[in-house]
């Protein structure tokens, strides 16, 4: 059974936005040449780094080239390995970092008060940094309002970060109903969900797998994949689609199950 009270916290070493630029400036100022100074592009080199470091073995001409070279790249995967595992004593890894540590400097000034004051986790800031003016259609203040009632609650009960996740799904789902966008036949629209299961989960793996597809599918625009690419990307979901169809079947046939009994 899932818990709904908060786990006992360890202190976080990277959970503040000051010590996530400090690693930045360490990577920077190892790599002057390479490392932006805009955090847009920032992000998009990092992120571009967490995925040749998940496969560095793929050497490929195949494509629209990329922005940074491939070598260039490795260099930064070597660089952030090294100042995290020195910083944070190899308890933060690269894809932790970029994955979640690094979102950290566009969350909300109030939720990273909180979370520099350890009044909640990374996960759970995660979930209160989804709550923002543009999902709620709402204004910035009001949408700060809804942080800290959400906040506010989330403390007195002592829930658990899951239990605030699923509070925060329902809260923008709730508006997206309300705002009727017509999004809901868009296969990517809801893409952020992708971000709210429990780390605490024995199958987090297979999670943070379909989160890690989540990201590629919403930086991908359709100009930057080839005829070649698209074919390759088809090859690979169909033993993909076949296991999920099986799985649907077999809730299909569990609900006529119920249903007879």
């Amino acid at each position: 059974m899932r818990a709904t009270r908060r786990r006992p916290r360890k202190a976080d070493p990277l959970a503040s936005a000051q010590a996530v630029r400090s690693i930045i400036e360490h990577l920077r100022s190892a790599l002057p040449e390479i490392i932006p100074h805009k955090d847009k592009e920032l992000i998009r080199l990092l992120r571009a780094a967490r995925h040749i470091q998940r496969y560095r073995a793929t050497d490929t001409n195949r494509g629209r080239p990329g922005k940074w070279k491939r070598e260039e790249l490795l260099s930064v995967v070597a660089r952030l390995e090294h100042i995290l595992d020195r910083e944070t004593s190899s308890h933060i890894s690269l894809a932790s970092f970029v994955d979640h540590y690094l979102r950290l400097i566009d969350f909300p000034a109030d939720v990273v008060e909180v979370l520099e004051k350890g009044e909640i986790n990374l996960f759970e800031a995660e979930q209160l940094a989804r709550v923002t003016a543009g999902r709620l259609e709402v204004t910035s203040g009001q949408a700060k309002r809804t942080r800290a009632e959400l906040l506010s609650s989330h403390l007195q009960t002592k829930a658990s970060g899951d239990r605030l996740r699923k509070r925060v799904n329902e809260l923008l789902r709730t508006s997206k109903a309300n705002a009727g966008d017509g999004t809901v036949d868009n296969p990517l629209a809801n893409s952020e969900d992708l971000e709210d299961f429990d780390p605490y989960d024995s199958t987090h793996l297979f999670w943070e797998q379909l989160k890690q597809l989540g990201f590629a599918f919403r930086s991908i625009r359709r100009e930057d994949v080839t005829d070649e690419e698209i074919e390759e990307l088809l090859k690979a979901s169909e033993p993909i689609l076949a296991t999920l169809n099986r799985i649907q079947r077999r809730r299909e046939q569990m609900k006529v199950i119920k249903v007879e009994l």
